[in-house]
């Protein structure tokens, strides 16, 4: 099973990514110039990828059962990302989200300059 180590390993190897800890669950979450892109779960047992709103229905569409689509909880509803239970997604699949969700939040010069494979 993927675990905070593996998550950490990635998101740290993206270009220009600072971690930190959540203001309320006190779990790591990661970010590029100061947009999040990535955040542990209260427990660490799942973690929030910040994708486009396209490409998280389309994860949680063809993987309900490890997949959930995040919106926030105050009166502006507006999309968060795909919560992604850790325990029975393959690491490939769960890596290539981490790195979607990056290539989502930062900005386009830096994308440009840094295209994912």
């Amino acid at each position: 099973m993927t675990d905070t180590t593996d998550i950490r390993a990635w998101a740290s190897a993206l270009p220009e990514v600072t971690e930190t800890l959540h203001f309320r669950f006190w779990t790591p979450k990661w970010s590029v110039h100061g947009r999040t892109f990535l955040g542990m779960g209260a427990d660490e047992s799942t973690v929030v990828c910040c994708l486009t709103e396209e490409a998280a229905a389309q994860a949680a569409a063809a993987d309900p059962e490890h997949t959930t689509l995040v919106r926030r909880q105050d009166a502006r509803r507006s999309f968060l990302g795909l919560e992604v239970v850790l325990d029975g997604v393959a690491p490939e699949r769960l890596h290539d989200w981490v790195r979607q969700a990056w290539a989502a939040q930062a900005p386009r010069r830096l994308a440009a300059r840094h295209p994912l494979p």
